[in-house]
């Protein structure tokens, strides 16, 4: 083998390797955010609101169905703990499937399809589902994935409109 057939087999194979690190870390960056949305998901079904504020970013955004959008930490923490709880009892069933993440350097989105069931309180029994989507826009801060928006439209509703307020 020639010193030109060694440089250019070398450069190829710096060339794959370059391109299978690029997929290393991007598999491992959609890892990441299918970790935190489940985390998000987990802490909401328990009602750990803190938890829940700590999966957003500094500047992150919700934006709910019948809420108005709510912008940075401080306020999203407030709406966990004085609007969102007084809806969510901790007796739902969250479930999120189906998703569809991209990555592009320190930035991702993602969509996911959300089934809520609502309970009755005193029995825990099933007393309706709702079907939504998540459309999510993730950013990098400090190394770390976080939720900077966060969308949720409803697909198939709640009963009469509105949540259930009434029952707890």
């Amino acid at each position: 083998m020639t010193l030109e057939e060694m440089e250019k087999r070398l450069k190829t194979t710096e060339d794959a390797l370059k391109k299978l690190e690029k997929r290393v870390n991007v598999t491992e960056d959609i890892q990441e955010i299918h970790q935190l949305q489940r985390r998000y998901v987990n802490a909401l079904i328990c009602m750990e609101w803190d938890e829940c504020s700590d999966c957003f970013a500094e500047n992150g955004k919700i934006d709910v169905y019948l809420h108005d959008p709510v912008k940075g930490k401080a306020a999203i923490t407030k709406w966990f703990k004085e609007e969102l709880s007084v809806t969510h009892a901790g007796k739902e069933g969250d479930i999120v499937v189906h998703p569809i993440i991209s990555v592009d350097g320190d930035k991702a989105k993602g969509k996911w399809l959300l089934y809520m069931m609502y309970a009755y309180p005193r029995t825990g029994q099933s007393l309706f589902w709702v079907q939504g989507f998540y459309d999510m826009e993730y950013i990098r801060e400090n190394g770390t994935w976080k939720i900077s928006l966060m969308k949720w439209t409803e697909r198939m509703g709640l009963p009469g409109g509105g949540p259930p307020t009434g029952l707890w």
